[in-house]
């Protein structure tokens, strides 16, 4: 392991969810969850092997009937133990209960400002909003949005980090646009909105910390751009970590690079998955076959784009990411 280090794992707790997002990634029929065992088991092999963050994610996570059991084995093995929640269901109760579990940060979901904006890529805005007060209210410290970036909303991004102000967010993370259950892509952000978005977050001056998630390479490529030093988004965590530094685990208990690369494997330790997976060692050369338009790019030595993309759409692995809008002119 020493190349590649696991730093973090996706538990999938459930496929449950009462929302109609949109944008959903996930197929919910059926309402499964992982059975507690099994999640208890790959927490302790993730600790076994120095991961450091647990995420904790779904569907709709406190659908999840051991939720705080699995919160508080998570956090007695693992340092970080983070939670992804849509508000559905979150009471002052279920606060408390996830504190005393020890949970570490709390990420809730919100594509708009306005229950306009977040319906076009999801459901739930007053459960957002609502979980964001309580939270609030609760001086809870470590308070994170999650802002997916769409053609629908990338135009309201300075209103909701005025949210994240109000509510006293600690991080906003943007987040880069992915199929959805039916492997579509259909409100990708053009240029000019990445560049207005861009600009934001290098003006921006204020208390809330704004991160861009790793796979949304090519917004990371251009924001990392300077005068002086050229690109600094460089290096094997310049982009998508699916099988480099983080995995996930799935309602059925089976290991997969990412939560969103559909590629399941059945493995007895997590040091032999990450050892002898050939998924694994695909993805770790995958900048071997670059392929047009990214062969050509020019961010391509800055930015390793979401393979979920190819994947899902072409049903191959590779870099070369047709729909990328850096392809296009501002």
């Amino acid at each position: 392991m020493a190349n590649f280090i696991p730093k973090t794992m996706n538990i999938e707790l459930t496929t449950a969810c009462p929302l109609q997002c949109p944008q959903c990634y996930c197929s919910l029929i059926g309402g499964k969850h992982i059975d507690l065992q099994t999640a208890k088991f790959w927490i302790k092999e993730a600790a076994a092997n120095d991961v450091v963050q647990i995420m904790l994610s779904g569907g709709e996570t406190l659908c999840y009937p051991h939720i705080y059991e699995i919160v508080a084995a998570a956090s007695k093995y693992c340092e970080v133990v983070n939670i992804a929640l849509s508000g559905f269901d979150f009471t002052q109760d279920v606060l408390d209960g996830l504190i005393k579990a020890g949970v570490s940060g709390i990420f809730i979901s919100l594509n708009g400002s306005t229950e306009k904006i977040n319906a076009f890529s999801r459901d739930g805005y007053y459960l957002a909003i609502d979980a964001l007060q309580l939270l609030s209210d609760n001086k809870f410290p470590n308070i994170w949005i999650n802002w997916v970036m769409h053609s629908s909303n990338a135009d309201d991004f300075a209103n909701i980090i005025e949210i994240s102000e109000k509510y006293n967010v600690k991080h906003l993370v943007v987040m880069a646009f992915k199929p959805d259950s039916a492997n579509n892509l259909l409100t990708i952000p053009t240029k000019s909105q990445m560049h207005n978005v861009r600009d934001i977050i290098k003006a921006y001056k204020g208390n809330v910390k704004i991160l861009l998630e790793p796979c949304f390479s090519p917004m990371l490529a251009l924001i990392s751009e300077t005068k002086l030093f050229g690109n600094l988004n460089v290096g094997k965590n310049k982009g998508c970590g699916a099988g480099r530094d983080t995995f996930s685990i799935n309602v059925d208990g089976n290991l997969s690079p990412c939560r969103h690369l559909d590629y399941f494997e059945e493995h007895t330790s997590l040091e032999d998955y990450w050892n002898n997976s050939p998924i694994l060692k695909r993805l770790r050369e995958i900048e071997d076959d670059k392929r047009e338009p990214c062969s050509s790019c020019y961010y391509s030595d800055y930015c390793r784009h979401c393979l979920a993309i190819n994947a899902k759409m072409k049903g191959e692995l590779y870099i070369g990411n047709e729909t990328c809008p850096l392809q296009t002119p501002l």
